[in-house]
């Protein structure tokens, strides 16, 4: 594909679009894995249209993130090696969890599915762009979904999102101005930190609505958002409160950033994060096995409230659109237990570590929303039935094209949701499709993301049908 007919599709897009990531970290450093997404044309040439199609072939963030933390997060992500067919895990074969198959598939107590009401699927995807990944072939979207194709899964669990979001993410509802300024001394009481100046965006003499709270402490920040995210920046005289990280975890969703002064790197200057130990480099460029040892190393000094036993990894990797692969952030998750409990805690329950261009440590974010308001253990169906669906245009995409055919198929996972436009956290398979019109003049192929519900037509209001749209 050309310069030309990129610009075609950014051209879709509204410029007055402010993007906000759909995956797991929440600052700018954080939140700049995401699937095609551009705020403006402008922004794009500017940044010489590096399109970050995050190999996210995760959740993805997550999907992911979410705002920073959607998890997306979150196909074959680029954070991990493909599970399945093209997913291998990032796992030492020490951490391999117990395969007994009777414990990893036996199904969870069923609902009786009389009782179970009926799920409103989301369609929407936003007006960002496009979700998809840049590779030059599939193999490298790598990441660490535990899911396989040969499981004997019948069931998979259903949750309410305990965060209502507009259409543009914005909460609808949550914590008031008070809550917020409770949080932020709250928080500031755990750490031991003494606020020196406290206010609220916009002022509460404003009178308007309120969607940060904020204390200003000596060597950090506090920041308490409406939906109870919390932001803490530290400065080098207060790094060492990182270590304290445990104490927040109360808190369903924290991103700890580290502000540090800027170094002159290859003539330009870059931002730094917490320096690492010698024989540690965390830049965007590492190696898989340079990204694992790192995240192996971080894991070991600031995910030990977590109580992971089986650690798994997730290493995604992007490429963009001048050829460079990159690494963002890594993360971990607990992949013990049986194969719904890792498929959880891979999609709900992630410690993800941010890269730096300068090889430091760029931030530490949590992803463990609340999972409370379960509705109940739908019956999903077989991958080969999500493949003919998908055959049958009955999936949800943002690709702007139609669906290539099933020979263009490269890889399928299973996965969940979690952005902030669904409502309802449900499983879905997300098929990676090689786009042949979208290939571009340097080789890199582009792989479109087709989502297939996973829990059963008869359990869905509306089994979504593609309409030849875009957005």
């Amino acid at each position: 594909m050309t310069s030309e007919r990129l610009l075609d599709y950014i051209g879709q897009i509204d410029d007055s679009i402010i993007v906000e990531a759909d995956a797991p970290l929440t600052t700018s450093k954080l939140s700049r894995r995401t699937w095609i997404r551009w705020a403006s044309l402008g922004a794009v040439v500017a940044a010489c249209l590096l399109i970050v199609i995050p190999l996210w072939l995760q959740q993805t963030r997550g999907n992911s993130p979410i705002d920073p933390f959607e998890p997306s997060n979150p196909t074959v992500n680029a954070e991990q090696e493909p599970s399945g067919s093209a997913n291998s895990s990032d796992h030492n074969a020490s951490e391999l969890p117990d395969n007994d198959p009777e414990r990893e598939d036996r199904p969870l107590p069923a609902t009786d599915p009389s009782d179970l009401p009926k799920l409103a699927v989301n369609t929407e995807l936003g007006t960002y762009g496009f979700e998809g990944y840049l590779a030059y072939d599939v193999s490298e979207l790598q990441n660490g979904n535990p899911w396989t194709e040969d499981n004997h899964l019948t069931t998979l669990p259903v949750f309410t999102n305990p965060n209502e979001y507009d259409r543009a993410g914005a909460p609808v509802g949550g914590l008031s101005a008070q809550e917020m300024l409770a949080e932020v001394e709250k928080v500031a009481h755990l750490l031991g930190l003494k606020i020196a100046s406290l206010h609220t965006e916009p002022a509460l003499e404003q009178h308007q609505d309120i969607y940060v709270a904020t204390g200003e402490c000596h060597g950090a920040k506090i920041e308490v958002q409406k939906d109870g995210l919390v932001l803490l920046t530290l400065t080098p005289d207060k790094a060492h409160l990182a270590k304290e990280i445990g104490k927040l975890s109360d808190y369903n969703r924290f991103t700890i950033s580290f502000e540090y002064l800027y170094k002159a790197v290859g003539g330009a200057l870059d931002s730094r994060g917490l320096p690492l130990p010698g024989g540690y480099s965390f830049t965007y460029g590492a190696s898989h096995e340079q990204a694992l040892e790192i995240t192996q190393y971080l894991l070991s000094e600031y995910g030990a409230f977590m109580g992971i036993s089986t650690p798994g990894y997730d290493l995604a990797a992007d490429y963009t659109y001048d050829g460079v692969l990159t690494r963002l952030h890594t993360f971990v998750f607990d992949n013990a237990g049986s194969l719904t409990e890792r498929i959880l805690n891979y999609n709900f329950n992630r410690l993800y570590f941010a890269a730096t261009e300068s090889g430091d440590l760029g931030a530490i974010s949590y992803y463990n929303p609340d999972l409370s308001q379960k509705i109940g253990d739908y019956p999903i169906i077989t991958a080969a039935e999500a493949r003919q669906l998908l055959l049958e245009n009955h999936y949800i995409t943002s690709v702007p094209e139609a669906f290539p055919g099933e020979e263009y198929i490269a890889h399928v996972e299973l996965m969940y949701r979690t952005g902030r436009l669904d409502t309802i956290f449900m499983p879905y398979y997300k098929f990676l499709v090689e786009m042949p019109t979208m290939e571009l003049e340097n080789g890199l192929k582009t792989f479109g993301v087709f989502y297939v519900p996973a829990v059963q037509s008869e359990f869905l209001e509306n089994l979504p049908v593609w309409d030849g749209s875009f957005n």
